[in-house]
């Protein structure tokens, strides 16, 4: 298990905290960035005000979060252990406790609406973000060109989030989107969470380049047990993030156990 990682989660809903409760749906028709973002933030300061205490536990770490008052308000701090060797560093300061990834009034400050489309079989609120720093105070301007929220139209929680990275210029496959499904949303005594969440990167890649990387990993493949290891351990998640975009296989995050106002682990917030 890694060393645990500590984060304090503003009062928001974006990647994680992609939940609000369910209740009183505003209307999907005639909509605005702040009718959406009011409504998010209406659900999620009703789940504040029922859960002290919540414990997550997915297959690839356990995050453990508190409620705080921070700036005079509100909001959970969050804790994340990891499982084993996670595929992506990503995945995991993306949980399905904080995986909002945004601040509810950065967003509405910064977004702009684009209307309705059918996501993950629900009809969602599109909402536009051309410069995802000032929304998400974790990325450098340098990091994406853009993000999109796709807001569930009844639940008022997050179905899918989509970054499209910046290029650096460097030779070699690009990332060119990567797109967050959230799904099989449960509310367990008031906590509202996607049990399932999908990563899916997609890159632009030439035959040449995956011609080359195909070659590099049955090389790695074909080496002694012992120097294959120690290669692995070298590139850690790199290498299973070239077989994740050779495959096309999503990266998938599925919560295995949740415990809501339990007590958390005497110094689990001390590192």
């Amino acid at each position: 298990m890694s060393r645990p990682h500590t984060t304090v989660v503003p009062l928001r809903s974006s990647l994680l905290a992609f939940f609000a409760l369910c209740l009183g749906a505003v209307p999907a028709s005639a909509q605005s960035v702040a009718a959406v973002v009011d409504e998010m933030q209406a659900r999620h300061t009703k789940q504040l005000q029922t859960v002290d205490t919540y414990v997550v536990e997915t297959n690839l770490y356990t995050s453990y979060n508190k409620k705080i008052t921070q700036n005079g308000a509100p909001t959970y701090q969050t804790t994340t252990q990891m499982t084993g060797n996670p595929p992506t560093s990503f995945a995991s300061s993306t949980t399905p406790s904080a995986a909002y990834g945004l601040q509810l009034d950065r967003l509405k400050q910064h977004a702009r609406y684009e209307g309705t489309e059918t996501v993950n079989g629900t009809r969602c609120h599109i909402l536009q973000v051309d410069d995802p720093s000032k929304v998400n105070p974790d990325l450098q301007a340098s990091d994406a060109t853009s993000m999109t929220y796709y807001i569930d139209a009844e639940r008022y929680v997050p179905s899918r989030i989509r970054m499209k990275p910046r290029s650096d210029g460097a030779r070699g496959p690009q990332t060119s989107s990567v797109t967050i499904n959230m799904v099989d949303y449960r509310t367990i005594d008031g906590l509202t969470l996607p049990h399932r969440m999908e990563f899916h990167i997609e890159t632009s890649m030439s035959e040449q380049q995956r011609q080359q990387m195909q070659q590099a990993m049955k090389q790695m493949e074909n080496m002694p047990e012992q120097q294959r290891k120690q290669m692995e351990s070298m590139m850690g998640n790199q290498m299973e993030m070239m077989k994740r975009m050779m495959s096309g296989e999503p990266i998938v995050v599925e919560v295995q156990r949740v415990e809501v106002n339990t007590e958390l682990p005497e110094g689990v917030f001390s590192n």
